[in-house]
């Protein structure tokens, strides 16, 4: 009996470590926007960092470095329209992306131009690692 209770235990702890990380809770520590990334060994590099894009720009990518995470480890980017005019009330989801991390430590998300462009204005990406909110990053569309 006294087995059965330490395997559930561990079992328990275990659970807990994955979700706060071995080295405790996880947590975004870099995000980079640009206009695309390439895949290194292991992690994403940025390809052209910005936070400021024009209406035409192809896509939007971030990439991303959480300490504590693990290979799988569950993450989602949820891109919004903080002040864009007429175009959408303020604060619009545009979209949300759920991925498992394919490196340790390390993640990317994008999102393509619309039909007909960026609408200008201010934009945020917000990052959720095990469904907590873990970073913001701000960044605006300008015209040429």
């Amino acid at each position: 009996m006294q087995t059965t209770a330490a395997l559930a235990l561990a079992f328990a702890l275990g659970g807990l470590a994955s979700l706060t990380g071995a080295a405790g809770p996880l947590r975004v520590t870099h995000a980079v926007l640009g206009e695309d990334r390439k895949e290194l060994r292991g992690a994403y590099e940025i390809v052209n960092p910005r936070t400021e894009f024009h209406p035409g720009s192809p896509k939007i990518v971030c990439v991303f470095k959480v300490e504590g995470a693990g290979l799988g480890t569950g993450a989602k980017g949820i891109w919004i329209a903080e002040d864009v005019g007429r175009q959408a009330p303020p604060n619009y989801k545009i979209d949300e992306r759920s991925l498992a991390l394919p490196f340790i430590n390390s993640g990317s998300v994008s999102l393509s131009k619309p039909t007909n462009g960026w609408p200008v204005g201010a934009y945020r990406l917000e990052i959720y690692v095990a469904d907590t909110l873990a970073k913001t990053v701000k960044f605006t569309v300008k015209a040429p």
